[in-house]
């Protein structure tokens, strides 16, 4: 996860006023509905909901609208193949409505949208974290159904 967080890093360090004050929003959505959330070395918002740790993050390149995405980890079976893992995602984003990006070793999922205000995010949270779950659970089921062509 630290390489993907690594382009971003200095991007984050860079908010304007306007950004800083969306990211701060968020943030304390987040603390009032009981998270724990905290800013990580690259700006990004974490915190944990129902064991999976998730980050937010807000683009340094727009203003209103700003881009924000949401993310959390989607771990890998044990003994995982990367190309069953690569027809999961591939067949999941034709459809779905976050995204799975898939790495060698790791996968996250992703939603991404563009605010106005940070009170459109509160309207859409907690569904955006069920249907994060859901992508999940579907991407592990993807993936044990996966029939890969040979070569």
């Amino acid at each position: 996860m630290a390489a993907l967080a690594m382009p971003r890093a200095a991007a984050q360090k860079t908010l304007t006023a306007e950004q800083t004050a969306l990211r701060t929003e968020l943030f304390d959505f987040l603390k009032c509905e009981g998270y724990l959330p905290e800013i990580d070395e690259d700006g990004d918002i974490a915190f944990k909901a129902e064991g999976n740790k998730h980050w937010i993050t807000v683009s340094d390149v727009d203003s209103s609208p700003f881009y924000v995405t949401i993310m959390r980890g989607a771990p890998y079976i044990e003994n995982y193949d990367y190309n069953r893992v690569l027809h999961a995602a591939d067949e999941l984003n034709l459809y779905k409505t976050c995204k799975v990006e898939a790495y060698d070793g790791f996968a996250i999922i992703t939603s991404s949208m563009y605010l106005r205000h940070a009170s459109a995010f509160q309207d859409v949270f907690h569904k955006l974290l069920e249907v994060m779950d859901d992508l999940y659970d579907d991407f592990i089921q993807e993936y044990e159904n996966a029939t890969l062509c040979r070569q």
